[in-house]
């Protein structure tokens, strides 16, 4: 890989491949609509930049129209294998170089779409984006607002000094509640999780509707659903319900058994 080409990877990305990922600051975040992005999420939230899978390929084939990329291991089918975390390890090599990537995801396809656009970062495609989207990553995860004023170390009050004036008869002094920390909502149970069956459905209809970059389905299923969803794994059954409803009003046909 020669200087040119490593300049072309790092390249910005036009403004109208960058997408918008919602993220709440808070988990107890109120929901409302989004007048930055159109969706029902936690508000106030931060907007991630990314890129999606068919912008980075096009960035690689730019660069080097033989690029390539082999997975770690193959299973008995000869179908790239999945570690026991349900993540896709590859390689990807650009220009004569290889670099090592890791991708997760509802289906094979989303992982290996993922592994892909984390591959590429290795060589410098949207380094910015990743870059940002860390820092505001961290502040999601501290429940800090970037946007909101910074909040000034309070001041001391003044020492009280003796005065002749007769003192005022005084109420009840306030009772301040006490501090309870916000408690997140308890997590699914592990019974509650999606079903297989559901899954293979879900994924399908989500390919059928074209939906196969694993941000925009997370921030889609987001706005969907009403809450941050990080994840598909942490789907329930109700919510996979309500994905495939939204997907496919019209129940698919019963075949006779």
């Amino acid at each position: 890989m020669d200087a040119k080409q490593a300049k072309a990877l790092r390249e910005p990305f036009p403004a109208a491949t960058v997408g918008k990922l919602p993220k709440p600051y808070k988990k107890e975040s109120p929901k409302g609509t989004c007048r930055e992005c159109g969706g029902y999420h936690g508000l106030p939230a931060a907007h991630l930049d990314y890129v999606g899978h068919a912008a980075a390929t096009d960035r690689l084939l730019q660069v080097d129209p033989d690029w390539n990329w082999e997975p770690f291991a193959l299973d008995s089918n000869g179908l790239p294998m999945l570690d026991s975390n349900r993540n896709l390890w590859i390689r990807l090599t650009v220009a004569g170089v290889t670099r090592i990537g890791v991708g997760d995801g509802m289906g094979l396809k989303e992982c290996i779409g993922d592994a892909i656009r984390n591959a590429a970062m290795r060589f410098g495609v949207a380094l910015d984006l990743w870059a940002k989207e860390d820092l505001q990553a961290a502040d999601v995860e501290r429940g800090v607002d970037p946007a909101a004023p910074s909040q000034a170390e309070p001041v001391a009050a003044p020492a009280p000094t003796r005065t002749m004036s007769r003192a005022r008869p005084r109420g009840p002094a306030p009772v301040s509640a006490p501090d309870v920390a916000p408690t997140s909502p308890p997590a699914a149970p592990v019974a509650d999780v999606r079903t297989d069956a559901q899954s293979r459905r879900l994924f399908a209809l989500l390919r059928e509707n074209s939906l196969d970059d694993r941000e925009a389905v997370l921030a889609w299923l987001s706005t969907l659903l009403g809450r941050d969803v990080d994840s598909t794994k942490t789907l329930t059954k109700a919510e996979a319900s309500s994905a495939m409803d939204a997907l496919a009003p019209e129940p698919p046909e019963q075949v006779a058994s």
